[in-house]
């Protein structure tokens, strides 16, 4: 465990010019640089029945995702997702070969292409739901497997790009660092942001702390807020890869009220720590090493602990 790197990495800071803003930041650029890439997941859930989803925003990544949505052009694109194909391509080839060897006389025929074009749609449709049936029948298990974290990369290999990194950091006051993928779920309290680091891009960066999400309130719900509190959680992955295996470094910590710590392995509260997990993964297999807790660590950087930005 790298302690160098975990220590304050997240820091959550209420802006003192717009108080309903809240400022999430990635710290320790450069012992993060040792890594293939940075996975940061971050949950925000307000505790007043009052404060609801459409009360708040997760910026710049909830612009990117309606942009998208809305089939604008945005800076991210959706993440390929080749395998419902390629599983169609198979039983297509499957229909040819059965049809090679019953019938080879048959395959060039209208009829033959019909049945090959229909499994391949069938194959890719089929696909989703024995994906759904692999998640589910695996989830529990210590080897299992998962749908992809991600819906959209980004595609920075334009000009306009730099100019935009640079209003970014007039905007924010200090430099910003986009994600090389993110996944973004909003449900009717909860929303969820999802941002995985590629190496070169850390690198690159040549500040030790970066803004990487903005949490903006509606003005009007920034006492109740305040008054209620809110349950902020993050989950950090260190990545190392050696060619197609991954080893993940896993980290849960939450402000829960303020309160800094985590849920143990019988969800019971334990302040000031931090549940970790040693986790493989080829393509879509997880295998869960072993996991633990780690007393006295912050992970994150509370608003009450330090000044306001």
């Amino acid at each position: 465990m790298d302690r160098a790197a975990l220590a304050k990495l997240i820091r959550l800071r209420q802006n003192s010019d717009l108080p309903n803003i809240y400022d999430v930041e990635l710290a320790n650029i450069p012992a993060l640089r040792a890594y293939d890439s940075v996975e940061v997941h971050v949950v925000l859930y307000p505790f007043s029945r009052h404060i609801t989803a459409d009360a708040y925003r997760l910026n710049p990544f909830e612009e990117y995702a309606e942009d998208i949505s809305t089939r604008r052009r945005s800076l991210y694109t959706r993440v390929p997702r080749p395998a419902s194909s390629l599983f169609g391509i198979l039983l297509g080839i499957f229909i040819i070969c059965v049809f090679l060897l019953v019938k080879p006389s048959e395959v060039a025929s209208l009829q033959s292409i019909v049945a090959i074009l229909g499994a391949y749609f069938i194959g890719k449709d089929l696909w989703r739901d024995l994906e759904a049936l692999f998640v589910n029948l695996s989830k529990n298990w210590r080897v299992r497997y998962q749908s992809d974290y991600y819906a959209y990369q980004v595609e920075k290999n334009t000009t306009l790009t730099n100019y935009s990194a640079l209003a970014r950091e007039q905007r924010y006051g200090k430099a910003s660092l986009l994600p090389e993928r993110m996944e973004f779920i909003s449900s009717s309290n909860s929303k969820t942001a999802r941002l995985k680091f590629a190496r070169a891009d850390l690198r690159g960066f040549q500040h030790d702390v970066a803004h990487i999400l903005a949490m903006r309130f509606d003005p009007s719900v920034v006492a109740e807020l305040e008054n209620t509190g809110y349950m902020f959680s993050v989950k950090i992955s260190l990545n190392r890869r050696v060619f197609l295996l991954r080893r993940a470094q896993e980290f849960f910590q939450s402000l829960n009220a303020g309160q800094r710590g985590c849920l143990d392995f019988h969800t019971a509260w334990r302040s000031d720590a931090a549940l970790a997990r040693d986790a493989y993964f080829l393509g879509n297999l997880r295998f869960l090493a072993a996991q633990r807790l780690v007393p006295t660590i912050a992970i994150l950087y509370a608003p009450d602990d330090a000044p306001r930005a």
